[in-house]
């Protein structure tokens, strides 16, 4: 069955799926972009269409995770549609593992770019693995150096071994 993993930018979606074509998807929206300018309801339509789109493929069961952003919009259109997601975050109760994703953040993408699509899911955080852990949502928490590759249990078959520390 495959599994849908959501996960904070600059936590290597697109560079395991590069290495793993044949058992992962990266399912990229890019919404902070294609987002701009559409009214909140043309907002709502685009990921209501974006979901039903990777229910699509997801139902297909070709691959072994199709990894999704972790905009809550797009979140909430799965869940719409009964689709079970894994979360892997920024751990929120350690400042050091925080202080060193937005490193790792803006040394891939720039301070600006953190500052205008990250900083406000960042300082909202708490509320949303909060949220999350009320729902009995899978998550896991980032450590220092890991990316998703060394994350996810259930993933196997990826060149290399997975380790994490589950949360829920």
């Amino acid at each position: 069955m495959t599994k849908i993993i959501s996960a904070f930018p600059a936590l290597g979606k697109t560079t395991l799926t590069q290495n793993n074509k044949e058992i992962f998807f990266d399912y990229e929206v890019y919404e902070s972009r294609a987002t701009i300018g559409l009214s909140e309801e043309n907002k709502k339509s685009f990921f209501e269409n974006c979901a039903k789109n990777l229910k699509l493929i997801h139902d297909a069961n070709n691959y072994k995770a199709i990894f999704v952003t972790d905009d809550d919009r797009f979140l909430s259109e799965l869940q719409n549609l009964g689709l079970k997601v894994t979360h892997v975050l920024p751990d929120v109760n350690n400042s050091e593992n925080l202080e060193e994703y937005k490193s790792r953040v803006i040394k891939r993408s720039g301070f600006e770019w953190f500052d205008k699509v990250l900083k406000n899911d960042m300082d909202s955080l708490a509320d949303k693995v909060k949220r999350l852990s009320e729902t009995g949502e899978e998550v896991y928490f980032v450590k220092p150096g890991l990316y998703l590759e060394d994350l996810v249990p259930e993933l196997k078959g990826c060149k290399k071994p997975f380790y994490f520390e589950k949360f829920l």
